[in-house]
């Protein structure tokens, strides 16, 4: 065969080659996703508000995926236990991370904490929970200004709950006690909500910042009282009740958000395909009337904010770890 016909073979072929593969159907990750249960990860416990949300949530997707999503709570470690599961795991979408704010800003808190926020990738915002401050029936206040005088008075006979997987309702916290004057109090923490709000029945401690769905129904009984909201917005379930920022204390405040994450190297399409089921589940009306039940609200925020958001935040907290003297051990 002489280097012309080999020539004219060679480009032949090519050619061929290239037809065919312009003809053929591309293939995704996503076209079989997914063939066996999917895991979202939680550094919340069980029966928290976030815990049911994350449940309402993937009880949805699953049925939209035709699979089972199944939640694993890894509390501890202020969210490093589950933290680490994710970071464990293969980054192939059958292992999800529903976190909140922490996820940006443990890092500057956690010596070697062995991640960065561009190591995850957000697929959905699935609702923010504006906190309340509720106060035990021992105490004497009934609004923002006399709490916080209250405060100042008693000093170390109130306790303060946290929440132990939460540094930033530890540091909530702390901001209380500096704005109120001082030091004052004690920090007790539990390990979730459900706990902590036990403990303020009891008057083991007389203040918690948690969910309206965790204590609201207990203001009847008249064992518990509402201070104020803790979020940057009033509440939607006691919208009569003042935030601390309106009162004058603009450092006190926490973004409490739930957002699913996952690994970054999660191929774009199987991501894809999770961000366009949790879009579609976030949009439905019986979801967002289903998600205030478990003291959730609606997250107005696009996917694509998403890490923005998370880095304003850690930029906030780092400037109130400096205004406020804050350490953690």
């Amino acid at each position: 065969m002489s280097i012309i016909q080999r020539r004219f073979l060679g480009l032949f072929f090519s050619a061929l080659a290239a037809l065919v593969l312009t003809t053929l159907p591309k293939y995704s990750f996503a076209d079989n996703y997914p063939t066996k249960p999917i895991t979202i990860i939680t550094p919340v416990a069980p029966g928290s508000p976030f815990d049911q949300l994350t449940r309402l949530f993937a009880e949805r997707l699953g049925r939209k995926l035709k699979t089972t999503v199944i939640i694993e709570n890894a509390t501890g470690g202020q969210a490093m236990v589950a933290t680490k599961k994710v970071l464990n795991a293969s980054a192939d979408g059958y292992t999800l991370f529903m976190t909140s704010s922490g996820l940006a800003t443990t890092p500057l808190i956690v010596k070697d904490a062995g991640y960065v926020l561009e190591d995850f990738t957000p697929i959905a915002p699935l609702g923010q929970a504006p906190y309340i401050l509720f106060v035990s029936a021992s105490v004497k206040a009934t609004d923002i200004p006399s709490l916080m005088k209250e405060i100042k008075e008693r000093g170390r006979a109130l306790n303060h709950g946290v929440l132990t997987s939460s540094h930033l309702s530890v540091v909530l916290s702390k901001k209380m006690a500096v704005t109120a004057g001082g030091e004052p109090y004690e920090e007790v923490g539990y390990k979730g909500s459900p706990q902590m709000s036990a403990a303020l029945l009891a008057d083991d401690v007389q203040m918690i910042g948690t969910t309206y769905s965790i204590v609201g129904p207990h203001l009847k009984g008249g064992k518990v009282k509402a201070i104020g909201v803790l979020g940057r917005e009033r509440s939607v379930h006691m919208p009569e009740l003042k935030t601390f920022i309106e009162s004058g204390y603009e450092d006190i405040y926490i973004n409490v958000w739930a957002a699913l994450y996952a690994k970054a190297a999660i191929p774009k399409d199987i991501a894809d395909k999770l961000r366009t089921a949790s879009a579609e589940i976030i949009a439905e009306p019986s979801y967002r009337a289903a998600m205030v039940l478990t003291g959730s609200e609606f997250w107005n925020l696009r996917v694509e904010d998403m890490q923005p958001a998370f880095y304003k935040e850690a930029e906030i907290f780092k400037r109130d770890m400096e205004k406020f003297k804050l350490k953690f051990d």
